[in-house]
């Protein structure tokens, strides 16, 4: 059965994804700041918008796979976000990896249209989402995601429900977090073991320090570098977040965030 939905971001792991929901046969509506993002989606089948709302008009399902907070929340509850044209019942699934405060705010900003916001952590790296293979870990309401599931399952292997809104930050704390969190630590397990060939790819730059390539490195393996650096920064100020929020004490995770500022000279 087709379902209308909207996909705001289509960048490395947006866009891949937008395609696989094209080629399920869903009607969908795309929007990105890069039209050369938008250009091959529309091609492929799909409708382009000019902002996130226009592009969410009578979806019952929408997808975002944005950069950070301040992307998701303007996506979502901004003057042209999702929120002004949604119809209650929709389901917004957050893809991108945000605090747990930022959760709450903008499912409690959608509760007053009669919409439901999905955290919706995806594992898997690019190689999943181009090969539509992602685990998609979802935390929320359950009949929201079973709403949502025929969608994700487009682009995912397997669709789970993880509880409520704060099992993504947890991936990246010690086991401690993770207990104190509410999450299961077999899921936790699972979760961390679909680490794609992306993140396992990357890894030794991030140890390497902030320019382990050689002077003649291709300008794409740079910029790759440069992409998973700004990443693990965010995610590590996430981690601590909610450390702080459970009352949880981590000086190791601390630690280490103070030297990958240093490393990376951020």
């Amino acid at each position: 059965m087709s379902t209308r939905v909207a996909m705001i971001g289509l960048g490395r792991m947006g866009g891949p994804m937008a395609d696989h929901v094209i080629a399920a046969g869903h009607d969908v509506r795309v929007y990105d700041v890069a039209p050369e993002a938008v250009a091959p989606r529309v091609v492929a089948g799909a409708t382009a918008a000019a902002s996130p709302g226009e592009a969410a008009v009578g979806a019952t399902i929408v997808s975002v796979v944005v950069f950070d907070d301040a992307q998701a929340t303007e996506v979502v509850a901004g003057r042209d976000g999702v929120l002004r044209t949604l119809e209650p019942g929709a389901v917004v699934a957050i893809h991108t990896t945000v605090t747990l405060d930022t959760i709450h705010a903008l499912a409690d900003a959608a509760e007053h249209h009669g919409v439901v916001v999905l955290d919706a952590g995806i594992s898997g790296g690019e190689a999943g989402a181009q090969a539509g293979t992602l685990l998609s870990l979802m935390g929320g309401p359950a009949d929201a995601v079973e709403r949502a599931r025929p969608v994700l399952m487009a682009f995912s292997k397997d669709v789970l429900h993880a509880g409520g809104y704060s099992w993504m930050q947890a991936m990246y704390e010690a086991m401690e977090l993770a207990h104190r969190s509410g999450v299961d630590l077999a899921l936790l397990q699972r979760a961390v073991a679909e680490t794609g060939t992306f993140e396992q790819a990357f890894t030794p730059i991030l140890l390497g320090g902030p320019d382990p390539l050689p002077a003649d490195a291709p300008a794409e393996m740079r910029a790759g570098m440069e992409h998973v650096n700004r990443l693990a920064d965010k995610d590590l100020d996430h981690a601590l977040d909610l450390a702080a929020h459970l009352g949880v004490d981590l000086p190791a995770l601390a630690a280490v965030r103070q030297g990958f500022h240093r490393a990376m000279r951020i």
